[in-house]
């Protein structure tokens, strides 16, 4: 996945959000990306979709957590 036109001002807070928490910036977007995608949108509450469950959810952040380990 790439982002691209990112501003220059998003990048540079992402990058302080990942070092505060001890993370790279690819690692910390993971999280967020995972944190993110377990919720669902507000198109889906309107539409009475399902979001990811807890199971899925801590199955993901457990291969997350193995790749940044490897």
């Amino acid at each position: 996945m790439n982002i691209k036109d990112l501003d220059d001002d998003v990048a540079r807070r992402l990058k302080e959000q990942a070092a505060a928490a001890g993370l790279s910036v690819q690692q910390y977007l993971r999280n967020e990306l995972t944190r993110i995608a377990s919720r669902r949108s507000p198109a889906e509450l309107v539409s009475g979709r399902e979001p990811m469950s807890r199971a899925e959810f801590l199955a993901i952040r457990q291969r997350l957590r193995d790749m940044d380990a490897s």
